[in-house]
């Protein structure tokens, strides 16, 4: 958190809210709403990876948690760029594409409660994303495309 930022008990409580520098906004405002939707997938990310096996999918996870927390800033009105953790998440995806086969069909989640967990993460990735494009963060929204694919695939090879 940036030093400036104090929280305010009952700052809120009538509608608004503070952005990173102190700007107050509407808690309708559509960052604000962002924000909320990227928390609410950091939390469900933080579900999945307490039922996935082995150490190099739970950094992945992580990973993709830290990258929601700089995409958050950003959206926040912080300065930045997600270039390095799109790149990261990207060669993670190759890596993991080249082990998975392809589906020949729509999937139906529910294989298992990782599976279903990570269909779960994946569609709110996706709808995180949308409403970055809305917001024209692009930054934001390219790692979240990222992380839906990665999503997926760690979806397809859970089962």
């Amino acid at each position: 958190m940036p030093k400036n930022f104090k929280p305010r008990q009952g700052a809120g409580d009538l509608g608004f809210t503070d952005l990173f520098g102190g700007k107050r906004v509407a808690k309708t405002d559509r960052r604000i709403k962002l924000n909320a939707l990227m928390d609410d997938l950091s939390a469900l990310l933080g579900l999945l990876k307490t039922g996935v096996k082995g150490r190099a999918l739970k950094g992945e996870i992580t990973a993709a948690q830290r990258g929601l927390l700089k995409a958050s800033a950003l959206v926040a009105g912080m300065k930045g760029s997600l270039k390095d953790e799109t790149a990261a998440i990207t060669a993670v995806i190759e890596a993991r594409a080249a082990a998975v086969k392809p589906p020949r069909e729509f999937v139906l989640p529910g294989a298992n409660e990782t599976e279903a967990l990570a269909h779960m993460a994946r569609a709110k990735a996706r709808v995180c994303e949308i409403l970055a494009w809305e917001l024209k963060a692009k930054d934001p929204a390219v790692y979240l495309n990222r992380l839906s694919d990665h999503l997926f695939l760690v979806a397809l090879s859970s089962k």
